[in-house]
């Protein structure tokens, strides 16, 4: 990642850290300020099969009865290198691609460097996640649109049937979420992978695949435009 692009993010994400309300733990419920990253640019629709368009807002359907909330996942090459004390050592440096079931039981594949791209993992017990889906598809519900030119997409990650708002498809479902979602598997091997460190958790992936940023905590529907089309200024730039 040249200069520029280090100069434009820092200042982006100053901003950002401000604007982040609550994440949940990895393990409970309970709320913390734990946000460094920022959030995606711009919703374009990622390399995922049978998906609706990012930019819309279909009604919400049904899962089938017996919808599975866990499933195998494959990443194709090496994992983000974990989170330094002061600094992130994994920025700049290529993610892994994705392969695996999406949350409609339909397969779902992701390559890197396809397109910039934003990924928000989300936990069905966690308060935060359940406020952060609950307002953006409020906001679509009225007419908003994320920008056109960025993947955006969902992982369902930290499943546990004993806790709240179980099932995950059910609770995106009666949401209306309108974007792809994979199911992460049973070792929560993508949370992992990205270095979760609370929910929602955000990752943002350049147009040539290498992490941006990431972190955890809400994000409001118009910051979240914001980070889009800063994303897309830089895969123009």
């Amino acid at each position: 990642m040249n200069s520029k692009r280090k100069a434009r993010w820092a200042a982006a994400l100053v901003a950002t850290a401000l604007l982040l309300v609550a994440a949940c733990g990895n393990e409970d419920d309970s709320s913390s300020a734990s946000m460094a990253t920022e959030a995606p640019t711009d919703a374009v629709q990622p390399t995922v099969v049978s998906t609706p368009a990012a930019t819309e807002a279909p009604e919400p359907t049904e899962p089938p009865e017996e919808q599975a909330e866990i499933a195998p996942v494959v990443l194709g090459g090496d994992p983000p290198l974990p989170r330094g004390e002061d600094s992130d050592p994994a920025v700049g440096q290529p993610v892994p691609g994705l392969a695996g079931t999406a949350i409609d039981g339909t397969p779902f594949e992701w390559t890197p460097g396809t397109s910039p791209t934003v990924i928000v993992f989300l936990a069905h017990w966690c308060p935060a996640c359940q406020g952060e889906v609950a307002e953006l598809t409020e906001w679509l519900d009225e007419g908003n649109r994320l920008p056109e030119g960025v993947a955006f997409f969902g992982v369902s990650t930290l499943v546990n049937s004993e806790r709240d708002n179980y099932p995950p498809s059910q609770w995106l479902a009666d949401e209306g979420w309108p974007f792809p979602v994979l199911l992460d598997d049973a070792e929560s091997t993508v949370s992992t992978a990205f270095g979760l460190s609370g929910t929602p958790f955000w990752a943002l992936v350049s147009a040539d695949g290498l992490l941006v940023n990431r972190g955890s905590g809400r994000i409001p529907p118009d910051d979240l435009v914001g980070l889009f089309d800063q994303l897309l200024a830089d895969a123009e730039g």
